[in-house]
């Protein structure tokens, strides 16, 4: 087909939504190559990354933090289209990544969900600093 949408069906059942977060809670995403949380470097890529980090942000401190395999990253198609629909039903509303391809800044942005550009190989916790979104 093109365009990202692959043949076939896509196994987007592979990653389960999280629950959205509480209110005032800012959930923020960045696609890591590693599981550390807060540690976690980012990766150059980022649907095709090894590890979903998720940080929950509230009054200028991480209050929560987690790591998810990327099982969608090996996808023959559509990854990035996938893993932005994915980002988007678990309440996630900024992403930290250091370039995004067509298909998944197109998701992003129809659900209103920001990006920053962050290098890769910085940690989320010194990226979230340099954002000032953390103290």
């Amino acid at each position: 087909m093109g365009r990202g949408m692959g043949l076939g069906p896509f196994p987007q059942q592979a990653l389960e939504p999280i629950p959205p977060p509480p209110p005032g809670v800012l959930r923020v995403a960045a696609s890591t190559d590693d599981g550390n949380g807060l540690n976690a470097r980012i990766s150059f890529r980022f649907a095709r990354a090894p590890f979903l980090t998720i940080v929950d942000l509230k009054d200028g401190k991480a209050v929560d933090s987690r790591s998810i395999q990327n099982l969608l990253a090996a996808g023959a198609r559509g990854v990035g289209v996938a893993v932005g629909q994915w980002l988007v039903s678990s309440g996630v509303r900024l992403v930290l990544a250091p370039h995004l391809g067509p298909n998944i800044m197109m998701v992003l942005s129809q659900a209103g969900v920001k990006v920053e550009m962050v290098p890769p190989g910085v940690t989320i916790e010194e990226a979230l600093r340099r954002l000032r979104l953390v103290y």
